[in-house]
């Protein structure tokens, strides 16, 4: 089952809450960088970044409790 269907599936009472809570998860991730590790908050972050549906190819990069990944990706 893929995003639309799931929310088609909804009641339309609901589709826009939900709808709605994957949008301002996935703008949490985008502009709070991950904890570090042995951080309290890596399961709070690692909760939203689920509801954001950053999974598979849309993951963030920078995942929480590993600074070694946190490298620019502009070009020289």
């Amino acid at each position: 089952m893929d995003i639309t269907s799931f929310l088609t599936s909804l009641p339309t009472s609901i589709q826009t809450y939900v709808a709605s809570v994957i949008i301002i998860c996935n703008l949490m991730t985008v502009f709070i960088r991950p904890p570090a590790a042995g951080s309290r908050w890596i399961l709070p972050y690692r909760l939203i970044s689920i509801l954001a549906l950053n999974i598979g190819w849309a993951k963030n990069h920078l995942q929480p409790g590993h600074p070694e990944n946190e490298t620019s990706h502009t070009s020289s």
